[in-house]
């Protein structure tokens, strides 16, 4: 509950391209704050991380690689909940002319992924499970848009992507090889500075609630999705219709920490460790599961959006 002093605190926000702003303004959780809050928009994850780290911002979403690799450098930090999606949006595409038809035929192929990334952990993934060796591939490291444009010119054979750049290449013909599940966890976090936790709790706690009300609204009716959507794509000036397209497909719900949100993460920290790019530690450390009473569990059951942590 907040009280009438915590009423007059601010609480800076760390949004990614204006997500979560759009739809808490269109389902209308934010009509009634007791407090105020400070949107930061950002275009990545990395700098979301890097802000909360430095003091610029209480707290931030974003997905599983940042934290994780700043958690290794022993940032400052506690996740206090869990974005999930529905894993069909995170994808190794191939164009629709292509002559690969399964995981075994990209051996010998170029493929664009993002270093550090759910598209580099999903390609080494499905590469162990063809059998194929990383070193049999021939690997090209490009952002999400730069492998987008990669692939239309026929500059790689393959990448590894994600939503809303999944969709927008299979309305160009691309096709996809693979999806996330049963490779990837592929969590997003909500994660929250150490000293906003001690400073401004109750304040926290209801954004949370707000946030979770957010999405769940958002599935409850289509036409809620769609405006969702359309307040979106006014703000970042993106197609409508893709925004809709994504948006009805990811199904993203915000859930409370548990031990198999962890698990995952302890799995991806492992992977990155295994090829070099941080060490491995105790992921534990980082989650703070005292804001589960805070985040009602209203997990769909819909099993096109339950996220598979095991691999």
């Amino acid at each position: 509950m907040v009280t009438v002093a915590q009423a007059s605190e601010t609480l800076v926000v760390g949004d990614q391209a204006y997500n979560n702003l759009s739809i808490m303004e269109a389902s209308g959780v934010l009509d009634d704050l007791p407090y105020e809050v400070q949107w930061k928009q950002f275009s990545s994850g990395s700098p979301v991380a890097e802000a909360l780290n430095t003091g610029n911002i209480d707290i931030g979403f974003v997905g599983d690689a940042p934290p994780l690799f700043l958690g290794a450098l022993g940032g400052d930090f506690d996740i206090i909940g869990v974005s999930r999606q529905n894993l069909d949006g995170v994808a190794i595409v191939v164009r629709g002319d292509s002559d690969i038809h399964s995981l075994a035929d990209l051996r010998g192929k170029r493929i664009a992924i993002w270093r550090g990334s759910w598209s580099q952990q999903l390609l080494f993934n499905a590469l162990a499970k063809a059998g194929i060796p990383r070193d049999a591939v021939e690997l090209r490291y490009l952002d999400a848009l730069d492998a987008s444009h990669a692939l239309d010119s026929g500059a790689v054979d393959a990448i590894g992507t994600w939503d809303p750049y999944v969709i927008q290449l299979e309305r160009r013909g691309a096709c996809v090889l693979a999806t996330a599940k049963g490779l990837i966890p592929a969590q997003s976090f909500i994660i929250v500075s150490d000293s906003a936790i001690g400073d401004k709790r109750a304040v926290i706690s209801d954004f949370l609630q707000r946030v979770q009300q957010a999405r769940a609204w958002s599935l409850n009716d289509p036409g809620h999705n769609d405006a969702y959507a359309e307040a979106w794509a006014g703000k970042t000036h993106a197609d409508p219709d893709i925004a809709k397209a994504w948006f009805a497909r990811s199904r993203t719900r915000v859930e409370p920490i548990t031990p198999a949100v962890i698990d995952g993460s302890q799995q991806t920290v492992d992977f990155f460790a295994g090829i070099g790019l941080i060490d491995t530690y105790d992921i534990s450390r980082l989650f703070d599961d005292s804001f589960a009473r805070a985040l009602r569990d209203n997990t769909h059951t819909d099993t096109a959006s339950t996220a598979d942590t095991t691999r």
